[in-house]
C-alpha cells in the first residue's frame, strides 16, 4: 500500500514555485524578454542615436554637413561619397535635400530643374524639368563618378551608423504637401529600420509646418529655418520657443546680433548656412552663433586659432551658390 502523501495547498505550491530562482530565470514575463517582439528586442539592443536627449548634439557638433558634405571640390551633391567622406572626417550631423521621383519614391536631390543638372555635372535626359524615375536617377552619376542616393539608401546608412543624424530639407512650406512628403519619409524609413526615425530632424519653414509634420509622426526635435521666412524677430522667437524648438537656422541676410540674442535668451541656439571659411565661422561663433552648415569645413578645421573676421563677411565663392540652396 502506498502511504498517504501530504496534500500541499495550491496557494502554497504557487508561492514556492514563484520563489524558485530557476523559475525566475525562465519566467518570460519576469525576465523582461517574452513580452517584447523580436523587432523591439533588436531595437532595444541598438546603440542609442546621439539625439537620445533631444538637441544634445548641439553642444557637441557646431558643424552640419550641407547636402551630405562636399566631395572633390563639388558642393550640393547629396552623394554617397560625400556622405562617407564627411562621416569619416568626423561629421555626425548632416543636411540633405529630399524630393519625390516620378513615382513618388524619395531621392536626395535639390530639384529637377536644369540648373541643378549643371551643378551636378549632368546632362538632363528629358530636358531637365520633369522628375526622373528612381532607376533613371540612380543611373545618372554625379560629375561622372559620384553615386546618387535615394532616401532608402540614406536610411540604410543611418541604420548602420546610429550615431549620425540627418536634417531634412524638403523645401516644401505648404503644410499639406509637407505632410505628404513626411508620410513617405516615415513609410520608407520604417521599411528599412524604424530606428532611423529617431535620427531625423525635420526642418520647418513656416509656423503651420509644425502641426502638419508632427501630425504625421511626433519627431523628438525640429529645426526652424528662415531662408523662406520673412517673420519678425519676435514672431520667430515666439514660434520656436512656443513649440520647444531649440535650433533656428538663418542665412547671413537674416543674421543680426539682436535675433541671435533674443533666441539665446529663450534657450534657442542659432546656426548659419552655408559657410566654408573657417575665420568667418569662428567669428560668428564668437559673436554667439552656435554653429553653421558647411560644404567643406571639417571638424578638425575648427581646432586652430582663427584670424579676426567680422560677422557678415562673405564666405568663399563656393559657398555663395550653396547658401541659397
Amino acid at each position: 500500500m502506498v502511504p498517504n502523501r501530504p496534500v500541499i495547498p495550491l496557494g502554497l505550491l504557487f508561492l514556492t514555485l514563484l520563489a524558485s530562482p530557476l523559475v525566475l530565470v525562465r519566467s518570460p514575463s519576469l525576465s523582461g524578454h517574452s513580452l517584447a517582439t523580436p523587432g523591439e528586442r533588436v531595437a532595444a539592443e541598438l546603440p542609442p542615436a546621439i539625439e537620445s536627449a533631444p538637441y544634445d548634439w548641439v553642444r557637441r557638433y557646431p558643424l552640419i554637413a550641407h547636402a551630405l558634405g562636399g566631395i572633390g571640390g563639388h558642393n550640393g551633391t547629396n552623394s554617397l561619397e560625400g556622405l562617407e567622406h564627411a562621416y569619416n572626417s568626423g561629421h555626425r550631423v548632416f543636411e540633405t535635400d529630399i524630393i519625390p521621383a516620378s513615382d513618388g519614391q524619395l531621392v536626395l536631390r535639390h530639384d529637377w530643374g536644369g540648373g541643378t543638372y549643371k551643378v551636378l555635372g549632368q546632362r538632363p535626359p528629358n530636358g531637365g524639368h520633369e522628375p526622373l524615375t528612381p532607376a533613371q536617377f540612380k543611373a545618372l552619376k554625379i560629375w561622372g563618378k559620384y553615386t546618387p542616393m535615394t532616401f532608402k539608401d540614406l536610411a540604410a546608412f543611418l541604420s548602420d551608423h546610429p550615431d549620425a543624424l540627418v536634417v531634412t530639407d524638403t523645401k516644401e512650406p505648404d503644410p499639406v504637401k509637407a505632410a505628404d512628403i513626411f508620410r513617405e519619409i516615415v513609410e520608407e524609413a520604417r521599411e528599412v529600420n524604424p530606428q532611423v526615425l529617431r535620427q531625423l530632424i525635420p526642418q520647418l519653414y513656416k509656423p503651420d509646418n509644425y502641426e502638419a509634420v508632427n501630425g504625421v509622426f511626433p519627431f523628438r526635435q525640429y529645426i526652424y529655418t528662415l531662408y523662406m521666412n520673412e517673420d519678425s524677430t519676435r514672431q520667430v522667437v515666439d514660434f520656436a520657443s512656443g513649440k520647444g524648438i531649440r535650433v533656428v537656422v538663418m542665412d547671413e541676410e537674416h543674421y543680426s546680433p539682436e535675433l541671435v540674442g533674443a533666441l539665446k535668451a529663450k534657450g534657442i541656439d542659432s546656426y548659419i548656412n552655408t559657410l566654408n571659411d573657417v575665420n568667418t565661422i569662428q567669428a560668428y561663433r564668437k559673436a554667439g552663433v552656435k554653429g553653421v552648415m558647411t560644404d567643406f569645413v571639417e571638424p578638425g578645421d575648427l581646432t586652430g586659432k582663427p584670424k579676426t573676421a567680422a560677422p557678415g563677411a562673405s564666405s568663399q565663392a563656393a559657398a555663395a551658390d550653396s547658401s541659397k540652396r
